[in-house]
C-alpha cells in the first residue's frame, strides 16, 4: 500500500471510530469527566428509602472531542480519494 492509501483507510477508520466511541458513550454533545452513581439504602427503623448521590470520575467522550477527530479523518479520507482520482486522470 502506498502511503496515501493508507492515510485513506486509516483516515476511514479514525472516522467510524471515534463516532462509535460517541454514540457508546451516550452521544452527549460536551465531554463530561464525572458520572453521578445514586446509592439506595434502606432504614428499617424510619421505614424510608434514602438516596445517596456520589460523583465518580468518568470519562464520556462528547461531540466537542469526537467532531473534529471525525472531521479530521474525512479529511484525510476525502484527500486521499482527490488524489488517486488526480492521479488517475494524469495517466492517460
Amino acid at each position: 500500500m502506498r502511503g496515501w492509501e493508507l492515510a485513506r483507510w486509516g483516515g476511514l477508520f479514525l472516522c467510524v471510530a471515534a463516532l462509535t466511541v460517541w454514540v457508546i458513550h451516550g452521544g452527549h454533545i460536551f465531554t463530561k469527566d464525572k458520572q453521578m452513581v445514586v446509592h439506595r439504602e434502606y432504614d428499617p427503623i424510619f421505614d424510608v428509602m434514602r438516596e445517596r448521590i456520589e460523583w465518580q470520575p468518568a470519562l464520556r467522550l462528547g461531540l466537542d472531542i469526537a467532531g473534529p477527530v471525525a472531521a479530521v479523518g474525512f479529511g484525510l479520507w476525502a484527500a486521499g480519494g482527490w488524489l488517486r482520482r488526480r492521479k488517475k486522470s494524469h495517466r492517460v
